[in-house]
């Protein structure tokens, strides 16, 4: 009966607030939440190298030596991967100190590529078309909600070639997840009560900034919707990945 009532009193705290807080202030939620930013600009994590659903995916998926673009790229890890790796990378994202800590870290290590500031949920001006994408390691999960999901990933699909990888990871449930449900129903009514349109659905959480986790099916759709055809789905513990390619 405790782990009923908590959760349920959880599920309340977080759906009210993410039916609450319109979507700019959400953004600014999340471009303030990785703070200077030192956990993911550090040298050990920047030269740590791929994942290995990263490098699994990009040996069988990506062509060798072709350019990939690299969205909610932190402070680079994946880029400076990829480019030891013989690819071309370019990347941005929403923290201005990660991206300024990229950059020092491209330069000190003599790699080329650009890494652009770009407000959360969206895209720099890009003037390349690329071979490959990847979504930075769960950076997907934090877009809410799903419309503006898709809107980024049609945004990206436009500067991608015709039968190019695309590799998005992000957080994995199952649909046993009582919260899950009951959170953005509880969202949705609030979102009524303002005199606007629900706008949520099973998955989407706010443990202090918007956050989803997927099922398969919601991530395959997702992609499918926004103009991707899945290919290979990965799963371990409490995260997935999903690679498509561009149709």
């Amino acid at each position: 009966m405790f782990r009923v009532a908590r959760g349920g009193a959880e599920s309340l705290f977080q759906g009210c607030w993410m039916g609450l807080l319109p979507e700019s202030v959400c953004d600014e939620i999340s471009e303030l939440s990785y703070g200077d930013g030192s956990a993911y600009s550090n040298g050990a994590h920047l030269d740590s190298g791929f994942h290995f659903w990263e490098e699994l995916v990009i040996g069988r998926y990506f062509a060798p030596a072709g350019a990939v673009l690299v969205a909610a790229a932190g402070a680079g890890r994946e880029m400076i991967a990829l480019a030891r790796a013989g690819f071309e990378a370019d990347g941005f994202d929403c923290s201005r100190p990660m991206v300024q800590a990229g950059i020092e870290a491209l330069a000190a290590r003599n790699l080329a590529g650009v890494l652009e500031w770009a407000p959360p949920c969206q895209i720099p001006p890009i003037r390349h078309l690329y071979d490959g994408l990847i979504v930075g390691w769960n950076g997907y999960c934090y877009i809410s909600p799903r419309s503006r999901r898709i809107t980024f990933l049609k945004n990206l699909k436009a500067h991608l070639r015709p039968g190019a990888p695309v590799l998005v990871s992000g957080a994995f449930r199952t649909k046993r997840s009582r919260s899950a449900v009951w959170t953005p129903r509880v969202g949705n009514f609030v979102r009524r009560l303002t005199l606007r349109p629900p706008a949520f659905e099973a998955g989407d959480l706010f443990p202090g900034r918007p956050r989803h986790h997927f099922t398969r099916g919601q991530l395959e759709r997702e992609m499918t919707d926004a103009g991707f055809s899945p290919a290979e789905f990965f799963v371990w513990g409490e995260f997935c990945a999903l690679v498509c390619h561009n149709a």
